[in-house]
């Protein structure tokens, strides 16, 4: 029986290794499904059991068998990549920047339900992966060192050490590592700056994509209608969100040094 089965997967089946696969699962099948059957059959419990009492329930273990290994072939496993990546946001994110990223969430949590159509849904699900990809480059950007109030108490130290300096070589090392802690000024304010403009960017995106998700749940009333207005209006929704979801990914804070002359 077993050979019998392998063969009928290998004549209308697939080919090649998943054939081959295809072929020997079957017959592990078949057998398992086999001796089931047999330890029904040659049961002592079952012993005392009508013959075709005994037979109806071999032929029932070996058509649950068969049952449960097509079951695979039928399921489907529906992973959803937004909360994925929700989950792998580090711990170390700012509240602000979290705080945006479960409002971007929850968008797609209701548009993949509400929005009909294929486009406008993988649309609202690429924006939101979007924030959520940049959120966690974001945490990686953190500036290390003194503070900023203890470089400017260098800063004065220094200064005064200057002024008060008499010697020529004292006084330009001095001036060296004023130099160098005012650099470290100007890292870290460039950094904050990132920052400022990747949440100002991260809220105009969470937004496009809430006044995207709100036109597109009611596209399907204006279609009733006969309106092609709000078709318009939510094909350049569309264009706004993918915009502001590559100027988003185009933003990476402390990608470029500032200069040693910035202030």
């Amino acid at each position: 029986m077993a050979a019998v089965v392998s063969l009928a997967i290998a004549v209308g089946g697939p080919r090649g290794l998943r054939g081959l696969i295809g072929a020997l699962f079957g017959a592990v099948m078949a057998l398992v499904a086999m001796w089931c059957a047999l330890r029904i059959g040659h049961a002592r419990q079952t012993g005392h059991w009508p013959p075709l009492v005994t037979t109806a329930i071999a032929a029932a273990a070996m058509g649950l068998v068969g049952a449960l290994a097509m079951l695979p072939r039928h399921l489907q496993v529906a992973l959803d990549p937004v909360r994925a990546a929700l989950r792998k946001l580090p711990p170390s994110l700012d509240a602000e920047v979290r705080d945006l990223c479960t409002r971007a969430a929850a968008i797609w949590s209701t548009a993949k339900d509400r929005i009909a159509d294929g486009a406008g849904a993988a649309l609202v699900r690429d924006g939101v992966l979007k924030t959520l990809e940049v959120a966690a480059k974001s945490a990686e950007v953190v500036p290390t060192g003194s503070s900023e109030a203890e470089l400017a108490q260098r800063v004065a130290d220094l200064d005064q050490r200057i002024a008060a300096a008499t010697d020529g070589e004292v006084k330009a090392q001095y001036q060296a590592a004023r130099a160098a802690v005012g650099d470290q000024q100007r890292y870290r304010e460039h950094i904050r700056q990132g920052r400022e403009r990747l949440v100002a960017r991260m809220h105009n995106h969470v937004a496009a994509l809430e006044k995207f998700e709100l036109a597109a749940t009611g596209l399907e009333a204006a279609r009733a209608a006969s309106s092609g207005a709000a078709v318009q209006q939510l094909e350049e929704l569309s264009h706004d969100v993918a915009a502001s979801g590559e100027a988003l990914l185009e933003l990476e804070i402390g990608e470029t040094k500032p200069s040693a002359g910035a202030a």
